[in-house]
């Protein structure tokens, strides 16, 4: 989804930092930052050098992962070496 809006953006980007189930993405490349100087919306792109850039709007791409079964489906491990499953983007 296209998204002009700065507190969706940044809700955005907290999830995509904190959590891994967003992804937020310009053109340009994948933004780390947003913010508005005189009506204008500048991002911090990833691997840019650390400039700010004008941009209309940003993507943002939702991800929603399943359950992390990956320990517990093991053969021959014992029950007291599993972990607990962990489960994100809840």
């Amino acid at each position: 989804m296209q998204s002009k809006n700065i507190e969706e953006i940044k809700a955005a980007l907290w999830d995509q930092a904190f959590l891994g189930c967003s992804r937020v993405s310009c053109p340009m490349g994948q933004v780390m930052a947003i913010r508005r100087r005189k009506g204008q919306l500048l991002v911090l792109i990833r691997g840019w050098g650390g400039r700010w850039y004008p941009v209309e709007s940003v993507s943002i791409k939702m991800q929603f992962a399943l359950p992390n079964r990956r320990i517990s489906q093991m053969r021959g491990t014992p029950s007291s070496a599993l972990l607990p499953q962990t489960y994100s983007c809840l």
